[in-house]
Formats: C-alpha cells, structure tokens, sequence
C-alpha cells in the first residue's frame, strides 16, 4: 500500500511523522505530494507514475481544497482528510482517533465517498469546484448587473448584484450558506445559485439541477474563483455537471446534520 502525504501548516509535520512510523511499521510506503514534504518528513516525492492508493491531507477544510487544485488535477485518488482545522467539515478522523483509524485503514476497513464538482468555462479557461464557483464584480464597491440563463435559453435570474455564487451540494455548507442559501443533503444531484448582496430583496437562492448547465453574464469584466483558490477574469461563465468526482476515505459513517450543527454553533 502506497500513501501520499500532503500537510497544511507546519505545526502539523510532528503529527504526519508519527503517522508515518505507525505506518511503515505495518509495511505502508509514504510519498511526498510536494518538495516541503520531502524537506519536512525526510520522504521521498511522488514521481509521477506511481500508483497512490490513498492521499493523506492534514489540516482544515482549506488545505483539502488546496490539495484538490494542486495535486488531485494530476492523480485521482481517494482522500483522507485528518481535520487539524477549526471546522473540519470534510474530515473523516481527527488527530485524537488516529490509532484506532490507522489500523482500519493498514486492514483496509473503509469506503470512498464520491462528491459532485462543478465546472467553469470562460474564454481560455475553465475550472472545476468542490464547493462552489465564484462570479464576484471586479470592484468591491460596485454592483454589476448579472444574468443567468440555463442551457436552452430561459432565464432563471436578472439583477444588480455584488455577483452569484454556484454551489455544490458540499458547497452548500460553505460560502453559499453564509450568503443566506440553504444547506443541501451531500447525497442530492443539485446545484445552488445564490446571490450575492442583491439590490432587489426579493430576489432569493434558487435549487437548480444539476445536470442542467447554466450560463452566467455579466455587465462587466468579473472575478471568476473555483472554491476561493482558483481566480481568473471574464464576463461570460458557463457552469456544467463535471465528470471528476472527489473521493473521500470514510472510516466510519458521515453524519452531515451532526456536523452541520456543531458547524453552526462553532464560536
């Protein structure tokens, strides 16, 4: 079995070393996702070619994404999200219940959860997002007036605005949700569309099918960012179901309404 380590902050490389030990006294190979890996845990780089059968990621929910657009573009393996964040909202396990995960995980005692991505298309560009797509106007001060219209040509919304925000299901408990849209069940094939800061109150977030693709025009030049990572310009974006799914390790059950909760009442 061959493990791929990627770590978020450097507080967390003590944590990654005794994760190694256990491991490699269990005859697990570990491989570093990048250089500071190397430098850091003394293991050798991910080369390319290797097959990977597990990508271990320490940290909060943003490393996980970070991790998505830096490595997983190039390797398509399941992750295991050991949460060292404030939230954890994607993590399986944390650092307290590690032995008793590690030994599951050496005896192969897990499942992998697929999630649904989103994918943007500009001009010379295109991106995919976990959580959500991003359409914000290039000056904070300024509304821009944003149209969306689905694939076929009705038109689901026409307003003034800061942007709209394009949210996964996963998304949903994210960005989206602090916008004021609702929190959607990870197991539903939907979309969020939510705006942002809209002039007109009565303009609410709309449920939107997934499959269906959308376009999304704006009066000006605007921000385009795939999970807050991924940024570029453009003034037409089209969003469409993607093909890669993220996926996840899970050792035990994933309670999502347990999670959002405690999520919610986070101080």
């Amino acid at each position: 079995m061959r493990i791929m380590m990627y770590i978020g902050k450097y507080e967390d490389y003590a944590l990654a070393k005794l994760i190694i030990n256990r491991l490699s006294s269990n005859g697990v190979e570990t491989i570093a996702a990048r250089d500071v890996e190397v430098k850091n845990l003394g293991i050798p780089k991910w080369d390319g070619s290797q097959d990977v059968d597990m990508a271990m990621v320490i940290g909060g929910d943003g490393t996980v994404l970070r991790f998505i657009h830096e490595i997983a573009n190039s390797i398509n393996t399941p992750i295991l999200h050991i949460g060292t964040g404030r939230v954890n909202y994607l993590s399986d396990v944390s650092a307290r219940e590690l032995p008793q995960v590690l030994d599951k995980i050496v005896k192969g005692e897990y499942t992998v959860e697929e999630r649904l991505t989103l994918k943007a298309i500009a001009t010379d560009f295109e991106c995919t997002a976990l959580n959500e797509v991003l359409v914000k106007g290039v000056d904070p001060g300024h509304l821009i007036n944003v149209t969306i219209v689905e694939d076929g040509g009705e038109e689901i919304m026409r307003a003034r605005m800061d942007g709209v925000i394009i949210a996964t299901p996963t998304g949903s408990t994210a960005y989206a949700l602090a916008a004021g849209g609702p929190a959607v069940d990870s197991r539903l094939a939907v979309k969020l569309i939510v705006p942002l800061a809209p002039f007109s109150r009565a303009l609410v977030p709309i449920v939107h099918p997934y499959e269906v693709p959308v376009k999304v025009l704006t009066s000006e030049v605007a921000h385009i960012l795939c999970d807050g990572i991924v940024a570029q310009r453009g003034a037409e974006i089209r969003i469409v179901p993607s093909d890669r799914k993220v996926r996840f390790v899970r050792t035990r059950q994933y309670r999502m309404y347990d999670r959002l909760f405690r999520r919610l009442f986070i101080p």
